[in-house]
């Protein structure tokens, strides 16, 4: 049986626009497991991107609660989110928000460097192995507009995962990048997983959506469905037959959900 890593409880939530409420989130129930890669996908607008970021605590819900650690971190002060941000929770966006005069390594080691459990070489350390994971070794000491795009969100990825945290969030990680750069990041995506990094993403990206074990697919702020596969680096990736049949599998599903 799989351990719950964070669960939402009747998640709404709601803007004022021009005298109307909008509800974005209709009472959303949703668990979140170890290990897992769950990918959220919707149509633009359906809520996916605004359900990450009420469940991760980068915003509040106008209702409901979000678990982690058996505490209801909507609940929480901002300095105690932030904490759980900074060392329980990593972050990767479409837009990279690298700092422009900080080089790969530097923006890497800077929230390592936050975590007071581990040594300044400890940390080096990690962020040297991510590096060579993430085949960086050569441009670490880059700034953010000597490297590519792919190479910017690779090294983005590495700080997010720099203090090991326990769930990382992605939001559109390869909306910005060409074909074979969003083909190395979904591979260093697999990799980070492969090792037991729990990942929720949201993506509107078919072949990005083939890397989840587990899909969650969101209609006008509510759950519609889920759908489970067998974890992506189990594929044999020569196997093109595979392949296909998992990418006709997903569209299908897909389909059912009205996509």
């Amino acid at each position: 049986m799989k351990n719950t890593i964070l669960e939402a409880k009747n998640l709404c939530k709601s803007f004022a626009n021009e005298g109307t409420q909008v509800h974005v989130l209709n009472n959303v129930d949703l668990k979140i497991y170890e290990e897992d890669f769950t990918i959220v996908m919707g149509a633009s607008g359906s809520g996916k991107s605004t359900l990450l970021y009420n469940i991760s605590g980068m915003d509040k819900p106008s209702e409901g609660e979000v678990i982690f650690d058996e505490t209801d971190i909507t609940k929480l002060s901002e300095k105690k989110l932030a904490k759980i941000r900074a060392f329980s929770f990593g972050f990767v966006f479409q837009q990279i928000h690298l700092v422009n005069n900080l080089t790969l390594l530097e923006n890497t080691l800077v929230p390592g460097y936050m975590d007071k459990t581990k040594t300044k070489q400890q940390v080096k350390e990690r962020a040297d192995k991510l590096f060579e994971m993430m085949d960086l070794t050569e441009a670490k000491d880059r700034l953010p507009a000597q490297v590519s795009g792919g190479e910017a969100q690779r090294a983005a990825i590495a700080r997010a995962v720099i203090n090991e945290p326990k769930l990382l969030f992605a939001d559109e990680p390869t909306g910005a990048l060409n074909r074979s750069n969003t083909g190395k990041v979904l591979d260093l995506m697999t990799g980070l997983n492969r090792e037991g990094q729990s990942i929720l993403m949201v993506t509107h990206d078919i072949k990005a959506a083939l890397r989840a074990n587990r899909l969650v697919y969101i209609e006008d702020g509510k759950i519609g469905g889920e759908m489970e596969l067998k974890p992506f680096y189990e594929l044999d990736k020569a196997d093109k037959t595979a392949l296909k049949d998992r990418e006709a599998q997903v569209n299908s599903w897909l389909s059912s959900m009205n996509w």
